[in-house]
């Protein structure tokens, strides 16, 4: 093997896991993150005595050879004794809590007599209609949903809530968001009725997850890759790739006030496709710049608050679906690890979804709250505002990719393109406009470094094994 000099992009679970995977295959490796810690999105913020996530993040265990080796790969970097959950999802909806995955027959038992009926009659029109139609190709997730799962239960249960969440009609949305999704699965509800174990994708999960974070466990990674002799610089942003032809020879990045220049074999970007498109010097063409242009990411505002009760809850975190919310999901971290919040309090982190730049992002901690206080209000736990003893909040402006219609059109093209320099790879969520887990991206990561490793710095067949695994999972594979 000859070792390479490689620059990551972005210290996140993609960036690092190929990072460290590098380092151990003995490659030369660079990552330079913006922020001040590493995680990405997977990280772990403490304020004061309280340590809380942006969001609920839990690594997934899932119950396949794949999974089972990438964890044991990691284990050693989630610290001593990681928590080993299952999952407790919630879906608050009119008024009641539900299991997720959601199953029909729940749902049915839920509500009203009346609506029971349409849910039911609007479903089973649906499910005959799919067996007795030829095949056919949902554009819009509003066209899936209603196809699948008749109107009114695919109003109650999805569509409501990602209109909010996405800030697009339905209509506007593409069917392949539905790979988001757990369907309603007829199959499955059949099973459980009469006591036979349905598929364990859907439901059934365990999750592993550090006592005291979800940042621990790259921050041990991090750790690993310095420890190599490597490097894992912070508050150090890429700013531009001179690139001679069509591989990147260096990478300009900033620190402490200064601009500096490292060579590189290859570099892996874990960055929004639309930044990394602007950063090529000499530029990428117009074209190319323009489709990564055309793609968006939704924002979140995470409004952290804390109650002077133990517990607020027994789930993990919980889906509002009602139309008269505006919040998206709730997590209660200390149903997650106990020891990262003190005795007699809890911490509810609490997401509303928006545009960067909105009136949501724009708004003050006291007009988040005042969102937050009116939904939390709804719940049924008799809170009261004296037992708020305090709240802060946090931002990410690029947190999910939205998928429009027709978003490939933009998205191919912005790939190729960039693709087009030979040494340039794309990785994680935010490198692929891929809604994925942080085990997808793990893995991710190791499957880039064994490719380097065997293959050289050549990306096109890196290429062609995304797209055809994005297609997969655009297919809820």
């Amino acid at each position: 093997m000859t070792p390479r000099k490689i620059i990551v992009l972005g210290a996140g679970p993609a960036g690092l896991a190929a990072a460290w995977k590098l380092s151990k295959l003995g490659h030369s490796v660079t990552v330079l993150e913006r922020e001040d810690a590493v995680g990405g999105m997977g990280k772990t913020l403490k304020v004061g005595q309280y340590k809380v996530d942006y969001g609920p993040h839990t690594f997934h265990a899932r119950p396949t050879k794949e999974s089972e080796a990438i964890i044991e790969a990691i284990r050693p970097f989630f610290g001593d004794n990681p928590h080993v959950l299952v999952r407790g999802t919630r879906v608050f909806l009119q008024g009641k809590y539900y299991v997720y995955p959601l199953e029909l027959l729940q749902v049915l038992k839920g509500v009203s007599p009346r609506l029971s009926a349409k849910i039911f009659a609007d479903y089973a029109v649906a499910t005959v209609g799919s067996f007795l139609r030829p095949p056919q190709r949902e554009h819009s997730f509003e066209e899936w949903g209603v196809r699948n799962l008749g109107r009114t239960l695919y109003d109650l249960c999805f569509g409501i809530y990602s209109a909010r969440v996405w800030g697009l009609p339905t209509g506007q949305i593409s069917s392949k968001q539905a790979q988001r999704v757990a369907k309603l699965n007829l199959k499955n509800i059949l099973l459980r009725i009469l006591g036979i174990k349905a598929d364990p994708v859907t439901y059934f999960a365990k999750y592993l997850y550090p006592q005291d974070g979800i940042s621990v466990l790259y921050e041990n990674m991090a750790e690993a890759i310095r420890q190599s002799g490597n490097q894992v610089l912070l508050k150090a942003p890429a700013v531009k790739l001179i690139r001679k032809g069509e591989r990147v020879e260096r990478v300009c990045y900033e620190r402490d006030g200064r601009t500096h220049e490292t060579e590189c074999d290859a570099v892996l970007s874990t960055l929004p496709l639309p930044v990394l498109a602007r950063m090529a010097d000499p530029a990428l063409p117009p074209e190319v710049q323009a489709s990564a242009g055309q793609l968006r990411y939704r924002s979140l505002v995470l409004v952290y608050v804390v109650i002077n009760r133990d517990r607020l809850a027994d789930w993990h975190w919980v889906y509002l679906l009602d139309e008269h919310f505006r919040v998206n999901r709730i997590s209660e971290q200390k149903n997650v690890s106990p020891s990262m919040i003190p005795r007699n309090q809890t911490v509810l982190c609490v997401e509303i979804s928006c545009w960067k730049g909105d009136d949501v992002w724009t708004a003050s901690d006291e007009q988040l709250f005042q969102i937050v206080w009116r939904d939390l209000s709804k719940l049924g736990y008799g809170l009261s505002e004296s037992e708020i003893a305090s709240y802060f909040t946090s931002r990410i402006d690029t947190a999910y990719p939205v998928y429009e219609l027709n978003f490939e059109d933009f998205l191919i093209p912005a790939l190729q393109g960039i693709h087009d320099v030979r040494n340039l790879f794309t990785l994680g969520r935010h490198g692929l406009f891929l809604n994925n887990s942080m085990d997808d991206n793990v893995l991710l990561g190791m499957q880039v470094a064994d490719y380097l490793t065997q293959k050289g710095c050549d990306n096109q067949v890196w290429l062609k094994e995304m797209l055809d695994h994005m297609n997969l999972r655009f297919q809820g594979k």
